[in-house]
């Protein structure tokens, strides 16, 4: 079944985006003879074909695919949660509190590790470990002077004696049942590694709370499309669950900015399933000012790189993760033709030159409304999902965000082509 739905999502898309290029022939020979050619093609390529084409595969196969079946409860065996932590001490007691408070009958050691704070995260590990602490929930505290949060994180791997662990970052709060949810699945289907469903904490303000949107609609469609085929691309470092030996077959987690995102990547280079499990809900702190934003959309842009770097994706042993990271590099294309060509027709637009912008985009607006409207129902549905909506955050969301998101990101492949260091706490 799952090859089917795969099979005729793209066979579709194809055939929309053929249809597409016929529709798109005048508009092409119209603005070429204000323009050069190829520069036309390039960007209407870039911002109307190809967004159409990946847009229609994910929501075919979104739509076709069945929400996930009802899990089995998880085996109450001891499981060990990581949290890494540098400068954290506004957050991490609250992030230990919510591992602590897990319904989950088995025993859980927590594994704080701190990461050269310069602050009192070290003492507010040390009075969770005191105030919270209890038999079947153990609080350890761990050094890693050497700064990076890779070696924070091998540093704790190194203390892990259970089968499977969690990841949580120490601005992250886990709902109740996040924990059994999560080692449900990957306990029920021996998946490698699964990803939570992270939701943005409430936030004070407007960056913050259009991330409400980005994390709620855009970055779970894609989850979803991607982990009904066993390919997540992304365990997020912020939540999710690993099998132990899997994890230190690979040699743990490599420094750089997006040690998460390689990580999946060689672990799915192993044959295995990279997973995503949207009941199992986290909500983590987001940049609150639009640099801090800018840094860490950059950060993940360069995370990217990274991951292309260590696995080619003709190296992946499975077809679907291969095209998944295959398809990830369009996404550089997207944002240059969306920089210089999106948002440039918009300004013309204003003097009356509607080359790229025009009246006829607003033709797009129903396909992107189905397809945000599928999406939300989706994750509405699901129990766990509470959601501190904001018609401000809605409103920057559809504005700005893109906008904001594909200059941050050539920023990103910028350092990255230039190989510019980047301190872990830079993206925060």
């Amino acid at each position: 079944m799952k090859r089917w739905v795969f099979a005729f999502s793209i066979v579709a898309a194809l055939a929309w985006l053929t249809l597409s290029c016929v529709l798109a022939v005048p508009w092409v020979r119209d603005v070429s003879v204000a323009l050069p050619w190829s520069y036309t093609v390039f960007i209407v390529m870039g911002i109307a074909l190809l967004p159409g084409y990946l847009m229609g595969a994910m929501f075919l196969s979104n739509l076709l695919h069945a929400r996930p079946a009802r899990l089995a409860s998880a085996r109450p065996v001891p499981v060990s949660v990581l949290i890494c932590a540098r400068n954290e001490e506004s957050s991490i007691y609250r992030a230990i509190r919510s591992v602590v408070a897990q319904r989950y009958d088995g025993p859980i050691t927590i594994l704080c590790v701190d990461n050269g704070s310069t602050d009192r995260t070290r003492a507010q590990i040390e009075r969770a470990a005191s105030e919270l602490g209890r038999p079947d929930r153990t609080i350890r505290l761990l050094a890693c002077p050497r700064p990076g949060k890779a070696h924070a994180l091998n540093e704790a791997l190194a203390h892990v004696k259970t089968e499977h662990f969690l990841t949580v970052d120490a601005d992250t709060e886990l709902e109740a049942h996040a924990l059994a949810t999560i080692l449900a699945r990957i306990q029920a289907d021996g998946a490698a590694c699964v990803a939570g469903n992270l939701l943005a904490a409430e936030s004070k303000t407007w960056v913050g709370k259009m991330q409400i949107y980005d994390y709620l609609l855009s970055i779970a469609a894609v989850k979803r499309y991607q982990v009904s085929y066993g390919a997540t691309l992304v365990a997020q470092g912020a939540f999710s669950a690993y099998e132990t030996s899997a994890v230190r077959r690979v040699g743990g987690w490599t420094p750089g900015v997006g040690e998460d995102i390689v990580l999946t990547y060689r672990l799915l280079a192993l044959g295995r399933a990279s997973l995503y499990e949207p009941r199992a809900v986290g909500h983590t702190a987001v940049p609150e000012r639009l640099t801090a934003l800018g840094r860490q959309r950059a950060r993940w842009a360069r995370g990217m790189f990274e991951g292309l770097h260590a696995v080619r994706p003709w190296r992946q042993p499975s077809l679907y993760a291969g095209y998944f990271e295959a398809l990830n590099t369009s996404i550089v294309y997207l944002d240059l033709t969306y920089v210089f060509g999106f948002l440039g027709g918009a300004l013309l637009a204003l003097t009356g030159a509607t080359w790229f912008v025009g009246w006829m985009t607003l033709l797009t607006l129903p396909g992107l409304i189905a397809g945000s409207a599928s999406v939300y129902a989706f994750q509405r549905g699901i129990r766990a999902v509470r959601v501190q909506h904001s018609a401000l955050g809605l409103l920057c969301f559809l504005a700005l965000f893109q906008p904001i998101q594909s200059l941050c990101s050539l920023a990103g492949y910028a350092q990255a082509l230039t190989r510019r260091r980047i301190a872990w706490k830079a993206s925060s």
